[in-house]
C-alpha cells in the first residue's frame, strides 16, 4: 500500500509546485523513486533537504511529512513514523483529498502498536471523506484496512464482511487494486484455519503482482503464502517462498516482515527437528523485532520462549521474557497473542523454580482464554465464506465457459488440419514399418551369416587345437624314446668301455690267461645293474632326493631324475656328457627340456632348487 501512495505522491508533486520555481520537483521525483526502498538512508536525506526549505508550501511539506512517515514506519520506527503521520495530516487540513492519506497511514501505524480504537478513528474519518468526494477505490481501500483491524482483533466475522465490502467496490470499478483487497481476505481465511482456500486466493494475487511487477506486495504475500504451506504440510515450498522473500525484504530494508519470515523459518526448521537453525531463525527475528515497537513482537517472542523451554535453554528464555516485558506495546496485543506468551512464560518459570510467577501467568491465560469465549458469530462467518467462495465460484464457471468457447471454435479449426496430419502420419508409420522390416530381414540374414562363419571358425580351431594336441603327444612321445635311447646308449657305452679295457688289458699283458678273460666278462655281467648300484650310494648320500622331485614334478621321467641326481654333484655339462657318453651339446639340450618341464627359466634358479631338495 506504502509503494501506491509514494508514487501516487511523486505524480502530483509537479502539479502542486506550479509557482515555485526555485524547487525542481522533477529531480526530487526521481531520486525519490531511485532510493525509497533499495536505500532509505539515502531517502531520509533527500527528504530532509526539502523540510529545510523555508518557502515551501504547505501543502508540499504535508506530503514530505507522510513520506517521511512511510520512511519511518519501513525502518521499524513506529513511534516516529506517528508523529510525522499527524504533522502530514495537521498541514493537509485544507486539502480532504489528500488528508487521506497520512489518516490511511495512521491507522496503520495505530494498529501495529495495537492501538485498535485510535485506528478506527482514523479509518472513520477518511471513510468520510472518500464518501463525499466520490472516491470508489479509496473507499475500498478503507474498508481493506477495517478488515485488517478486525483480524488484528480476532473478530473474523467483521474482517470477512468488511473485506467483501471493499471487494465489492473494486470489481464495480474493475481496479487494479481489487488483487491487494483479495490478499487481505485471503490472511483472514488463513486466520480462520481455511488453508486451501487461503492458498487459492494467495497464488491468484501473487500471479497479478507478479504481473504488475509490483515486488513489494509480491514479497509481502509471499509470507503468508508460506504460511499457508506450512498448515498444509508443504514445508519444501513454503521454505522456497520465505526465502525468496527474505533476499528482497533484505535488498529493500523492511525489517519488520523480514523477522516475521525468520521466524516462519524458524518454525519450519523446528517442526524438522533442526533445533539449532531454528533458534538461530527466531533469534534474528525477535533482535529485529526488539529494536521497534512492533505488535508481532509478542506472538514471535512466544514462539521463540517455546523452542528455547524444549531446548532447556531457560537462561535465554528469561531474558527473552524479560524484554518483550519492557516493550510498550506489550499491553496492546491481542487476547490470543497473550495468552500463549502468558503460558510459554508460565513453563518457563516453573522449570526455573519460580512457581509464584508461574502460577500468575496461568491465572492470566485462563482469564484471558474465558474472554475470548465468543457464541454466534461462528454460522455468520461460515456463511459470508460459503457467500464469497460461491460468487468466486461463479466468475470462474464464466470465465471457463467462455475459454471453452474459444476451444471449441479452435478445435472445430484444427478438426480438418488434425485429419489429413493424421493421414500423412498413418502414411509415414506405414512406410516406416515396411523399412523396418525390409530392414529386420536384411539384419536376420547378416546374423545368420555371421552364425555360420562363427561356426565354421570354432570348427577349425577345435581341429587346429587336435592337431596340435597330436602333434605335442607326438613330440612327447619322441622325447620319451629319445630319453630311452640315450639311456641304453649309457648301458653300452659303459659296456663298451669295459670291453675296451679288458681288450687294452689283455694287449698289455695284463690278463694272460684265458680264465682270467672269462672271469672279467663274467664280472662285467654281473655290472649290469650298475646304475641301481649308483641310485643306492646316491640316496645314501642324498636321501628323498628323487622321491620329492618327483612328487613336485610329476612329468619328470626316470632319466631326468637321473640327470638331475647328476646335476646335484655339481657335475658340469661336459663331465655328464663324458659320463653319459653323449655330445656336450646333448646334455645341455637335456638340462634345457629338463627346466622346460619344471617350468623354470634360469640355470641359477634350476640349480637353487637342486640343491635345496
Amino acid at each position: 500500500m506504502h509503494k501506491r501512495l509514494l508514487w501516487f505522491l511523486v505524480l502530483i508533486f509537479p502539479l502542486l509546485a506550479a509557482g515555485q520555481e526555485a524547487f525542481d520537483y522533477k529531480a526530487f521525483e526521481t531520486k525519490l523513486k531511485k532510493h525509497i526502498y533499495s536505500s532509505p538512508d539515502s531517502t531520509r536525506i533527500l527528504i530532509d533537504e526539502v523540510l529545510e526549505k523555508k518557502n515551501l508550501h504547505d501543502t508540499i511539506r504535508g506530503l514530505v511529512y507522510n513520506i517521511y512517515g512511510i520512511y519511518y514506519s519501513h525502518v521499524g520506527e513506529l513511534d516516529s513514523s506517528m508523529v510525522a503521520y499527524k504533522k502530514s495530516a495537521a498541514l493537509l487540513k485544507n486539502h480532504l483529498w489528500i488528508k487521506t492519506m497520512p489518516l490511511m497511514n495512521m491507522s496503520v501505524g495505530y494498529r501495529n502498536m495495537g492501538q485498535y480504537d485510535e485506528s478506527f478513528k482514523c479509518l472513520e474519518e477518511a471513510l468520510e471523506i472518500n464518501k463525499r468526494l466520490g472516491f470508489k477505490e479509496k473507499e475500498a481501500i478503507v474498508y481493506s484496512n477495517m478488515s485488517s483491524n478486525y483480524q488484528f482483533m480476532l473478530q473474523y466475522d467483521k474482517a470477512v464482511e468488511y473485506a467483501l465490502k471493499g471487494i465489492e467496490i473494486l470489481k464495480k470499478e474493475d481496479s487494479p487494486l481489487l488483487a491487494a483487497l483479495t490478499q487481505k481476505l485471503a490472511n483472514t481465511y488463513m486466520k480462520m484455519s481455511n488453508f486451501s482456500f487461503a492458498k487459492e486466493l494467495y497464488e491468484d494475487c501473487l500471479k497479478i503482482f507478479k504481473k504488475q511487477n509490483d515486488k513489494v506486495s509480491y514479497t509481502l504475500t509471499l509470507i503468508n503464502y508460506a504460511e499457508v504451506l506450512i498448515h498444509l504440510d508443504q514445508t519444501g515450498k513454503a521454505k522456497k517462498a520465505l526465502r525468496e522473500a527474505i533476499a528482497e525484504l533484505s535488498r529493500i530494508k523492511n525489517p519488520e516482515h523480514l523477522a516475521i519470515a525468520y521466524s516462519k523459518l524458524g518454525h519450519i526448521a523446528k517442526d524438522e527437528g533442526n533445533i539449532k537453525d531454528a533458534c538461530r531463525n527466531y533469534e534474528a527475528a525477535f533482535a529485529i523485532l526488539s529494536e521497534s515497537n512492533s505488535i508481532n513482537l509478542v506472538i514471535i517472542a512466544s514462539e521463540y520462549i517455546e523452542l528455547l523451554n524444549k531446548n532447556k535453554d531457560y537462561d535465554k528464555a528469561l531474558k527473552v521474557i524479560e524484554k518483550t516485558k519492557r516493550s510498550p506495546i506489550f499491553n496492546d496485543v491481542n487476547k490470543a497473542d497473550k495468552v500463549r506468551f502468558d503460558v510459554a512464560m508460565a513453563e518457563t518459570y516453573s522449570k526455573t523454580n519460580n512457581d509464584k510467577e508461574a502460577l500468575n501467568g496461568l491465572v492470566r491465560a485462563l482469564k484471558i482464554k474465558d474472554s475470548l469465549a465468543r457464541s454466534g458469530t461462528d454460522n455468520y462467518t461460515k456463511e459470508l465464506q460459503a457467500k464469497y467462495q460461491a460468487e468466486l465460484q461463479r466468475e470462474k464457471n464464466r470465465a471457463l465457459k467462455v475459454k471453452n468457447a474459444g476451444l471449441q471454435k479452435a478445435y472445430e479449426t484444427e478438426k480438418t488440419r488434425m485429419i489429413a496430419y493424421i493421414a500423412i502420419s498413418l502414411s509415414i508409420i506405414l512406410l516406416i514399418l515396411l523399412l523396418l522390416r525390409s530392414y529386420r530381414l536384411r539384419e536376420r540374414l547378416r546374423k545368420e551369416a555371421l552364425k555360420l562363419a562363427a561356426t565354421e571358425k570354432n570348427i577349425l580351431r577345435k581341429q587346429h587345437e587336435h592337431e596340435k594336441e597330436l602333434t605335442q603327444a607326438q613330440q612327447d612321445i619322441i622325447s620319451e624314446k629319445q630319453r630311452e635311447l640315450a639311456s641304453s646308449a649309457l648301458k653300452m657305452a659303459n659296456y663298451q668301455d669295459n670291453l675296451l679295457q679288458i681288450i687294452e688289458r689283455c694287449n698289455n699283458d695284463s690278463i694272460k690267461k684265458v680264465s682270467d678273460v672269462k672271469k672279467e666278462l663274467e664280472g662285467l655281467i654281473k655290472q649290469k645293474d650298475y646304475w641301481r648300484q649308483f641310485e643306492t650310494r646316491f640316496n645314501m648320500l642324498h636321501p628323498g632326493f628323487g622321491a620329492s622331485l618327483a612328487n613336485r614334478y610329476s612329468n619328470l621321467t626316470k632319466n631326468d631324475i637321473e640327470f638331475c641326481s647328476l646335476l646335484k654333484l655339481n657335475m658340469s655339462n661336459k663331465e655328464i656328457a663324458q659320463l653319459l657318453q653323449i655330445s656336450h651339446e646333448s646334455a645341455i639340450t637335456k638340462k634345457y627340456r629338463i627346466k622346460k618341464k619344471m617350468e623354470i627359466q634360469d640355470d641359477a634358479d634350476f640349480e637353487k632348487l637342486l640343491m635345496e631338495i
